[in-house]
């Protein structure tokens, strides 16, 4: 897999929570373990700046997003993080190949047939969905291992045995979706391409020098290029 580069995932989703930031870690190193590093995420909880404004943070954050080859979007939660739902439209006006992946159980608050969110956010180019029940998967696993006491299994360090293979599951799965979504072309023709990625150095306002903004999408879309991600 040498000749192959390695593609950068934006890592989109909550990551509010210890559980969050353990869970976007394990399913992140997951990705690129099981790709052979064909995939290697960009985590933005390891790119928190504490002394940025509001602003400053946005921006860092959509900058990485618009940068990076390929988005990953956790849609869990019965209402889907806001945050997490600007970066996909984000990703999307950038025609980033995006995978959303949706590991709650619940059903959520859906109006589109087959997704549990609502119909908005749904029907984009470009982009493949896994909806995965983490609990029915953990549940199964969980069920291959001799049914003992509750103190000689975190002694054993069981649960924590079940809780890495479920990552490994879902890894697996957004694994084979990036590899489909590849296979799906820009739409763009390479003017079009060009007038987008102008558009994206205004349209969310920015802060700083708006050369080096320009400069930082100039050399993403050279890169996405060169990657045959777009024309």
């Amino acid at each position: 897999m040498a000749d192959v580069p390695s593609l950068n995932i934006y890592f989109a989703g909550e990551l509010f929570t210890h559980k969050d930031l353990a869970g976007n870690a394990l399913l992140a190193e997951a990705i690129s373990d099981l790709s052979d590093r064909r995939y290697c995420s960009v985590l933005p909880q390891n790119l928190a700046r504490p002394d940025s404004t509001p602003q400053q943070l946005r921006d860092h954050n959509l900058l990485n997003l618009l940068e990076c080859d390929l988005a990953l979007f956790g849609f869990d939660g019965a209402e889907l993080d806001s945050g997490t739902v600007v970066e996909y439209m984000m990703a999307k006006f950038a025609d980033i190949p995006s995978v959303i992946v949706r590991s709650d159980f619940r059903t959520g608050v859906g109006d589109a047939k087959d997704f549990p969110w609502n119909l908005m956010a749904c029907f984009y180019p470009r982009t493949e969905v896994e909806v995965i029940d983490a609990m029915s998967i953990y549940q199964n696993i969980f069920k291959e291992f001799p049914l003992t006491e509750a103190s000689d299994m975190l002694i054993e360090r069981r649960s924590s045995d079940v809780a890495k293979t479920l990552v490994r599951v879902i890894a697996q799965a957004v694994v084979d979706a990036f590899d489909r979504v590849l296979e799906t072309p820009s739409q763009m023709t390479p003017d079009q391409a060009e007038a987008v990625y102008g558009w994206l150095c205004n349209m969310p306002g920015f802060e700083g020098d708006a050369a080096h903004i320009r400069q930082i999408l100039d050399n993403a879309l050279r890169r996405k290029r060169q990657r045959g991600l777009l024309p």
